[in-house]
C-alpha cells in the first residue's frame, strides 16, 4: 500500500477536458476499454449528463477514485409521475490508494450534492458491497430474479414466427422496438429515450449476449420478447418481453419457451430473467408449471426527496417483482 498524506488528496470534478484519466481508471478496474466507459459522458447515450457528475479524488494531479452520477428519469406507469434519479456507478480506486476512505469520501460528497441540488428524487445502485453504501442512506431492496420453470407443456409452436439476431433488429428496427418497450411499461420504468439511449442500451443488453428476438404480430399489435444466448444449453434465457396484457405476455414466453425446448430438449428448464408482469407466481405455476425463484440482493436504493409514501411504493413493487432492474439498468 502507498504511504501518502492523506491531507495532500484533493476532491474535486472530472472536468471534460480530463475525461480520459476517467478511463485510464475505469478501464483496468471494470476490464473494458475506452469505447465501453465514454458512454458515460456522450450526448447521444447519456444525454442528461452535466459536467460535476463524475467526483474525484486527485493526488499530485493524478485521478486515484471515482464516483459517477448517472441522471436517468424513472416513469411511473400509474399516473405518468417522472422521477430524476441518480445510478451511482463507476465507483474506482487505483489499488495502492484503496482503504484509504477516499471513496467514501467521493460518496459523503455525492450524497450532499444530490441533495443540496434539489433534483434529484431518488437514488439506485446495484453491487456485491452492500455495507459500504449502507451507512450513507443506501438499502438493500431484495428483488426475485433468475425465475426457472419446469415447463410442463408447451402449448405454442415457433412454426410461423421469425427469430432475428439482436444485431438486425438494432439496424432495422429500433425505433419500433423503442415505441414498444415504452407503450408496455410495467409500474415504474427507466425511460430508455431518444433512440440512441435504447439503441445502446439494446447493444449492450441483446447483442452482447448474442440475443434473438420475435417481434410478434398479433391483430395489429406488436409486441416482442427477447432470448439470449440462445445456444448456450447452460446460460440461454428469457432476457425480457413486452406486451400489452396477460394473454399476449403467455404468448410470448409459449414462443420462447418452444423455440429453447427446440435448440435444447424437451426437458430443459425455462429460465426467465424477471417474473412475468400480469402473472401471479400462483397463476404462473397453474399456467406452466413449478417455479423456482432467486432472489438478488444487488439492488440498493435511497430517498433523496419524495414523499415517504411514494418511495415505499417504488421499493414495494421492486421487491415483489412488478418492477425490474434489468441488467444494465445501472447504465
Amino acid at each position: 500500500m502507498l504511504t501518502f498524506d492523506i491531507s495532500s488528496i484533493v476532491y474535486r470534478p472530472v472536468e471534460k477536458h480530463e475525461q480520459q484519466k476517467a478511463f485510464d481508471l475505469w478501464c483496468p478496474t471494470f476490464k473494458t476499454n475506452s469505447d465501453v466507459e465514454e458512454r458515460y459522458f456522450l450526448p447521444d447515450t447519456s444525454p442528461r449528463y452535466q459536467e460535476g457528475d463524475t467526483l474525484g479524488a486527485w493526488h499530485n494531479d493524478k485521478l486515484v477514485s471515482t464516483v459517477h452520477i448517472r441522471r436517468f428519469t424513472l416513469r411511473s406507469s400509474e399516473n405518468n409521475e417522472e422521477y430524476l434519479c441518480a445510478g451511482i456507478g463507476n465507483v474506482a480506486t487505483v489499488a495502492e490508494y484503496r482503504r484509504q476512505g477516499l471513496s467514501r469520501h467521493l460518496l459523503q460528497i455525492a450524497v450532499d450534492k444530490m441533495e443540496e441540488s434539489n433534483e434529484f428524487d431518488i437514488s439506485m445502485l446495484s453491487t456485491g458491497k452492500p455495507s459500504h453504501y449502507a451507512s450513507f442512506g443506501w438499502e438493500q431492496v431484495p428483488e426475485p430474479t433468475q425465475v426457472m420453470i419446469d415447463w410442463k407443456t408447451i402449448t405454442s409452436s415457433s412454426t410461423n414466427v421469425e427469430w432475428r439476431s439482436a444485431s438486425d433488429v438494432l439496424c432495422q428496427d429500433i425505433e419500433l422496438m423503442l415505441k414498444i418497450h415504452s407503450n408496455s411499461p410495467r409500474i415504474y420504468q427507466i425511460d430508455r429515450s431518444p433512440p440512441s439511449v435504447f439503441q445502446h442500451w439494446v447493444k449492450g443488453r441483446w447483442q452482447n449476449n448474442a440475443a434473438i428476438v420475435c417481434l410478434y404480430e398479433h391483430e395489429q399489435e406488436q409486441d416482442y420478447v427477447v432470448i439470449g444466448k440462445p445456444d448456450s444449453e447452460k446460460d440461454v434465457c428469457v432476457l425480457e418481453w413486452r406486451a400489452p396484457n396477460m394473454k399476449l405476455e403467455q404468448k410470448l414466453l409459449s414462443l420462447a419457451a418452444a423455440e429453447i425446448r427446440q435448440r435444447h430438449g424437451s426437458t430443459k428448464p425455462i429460465h426467465l430473467f424477471a417474473l412475468p408482469q400480469y402473472m401471479s407466481i400462483d397463476e404462473l405455476t397453474e399456467w406452466a408449471g413449478s417455479v423456482q425463484i432467486g432472489i438478488n440482493l444487488d439492488l440498493m436504493m435511497r430517498n433523496i426527496r419524495l414523499p415517504t409514501d411514494v418511495y415505499e411504493k417504488i421499493k414495494t413493487a421492486y421487491s415483489n417483482g412488478h418492477a425490474v432492474f434489468w441488467s444494465g439498468d445501472y447504465f
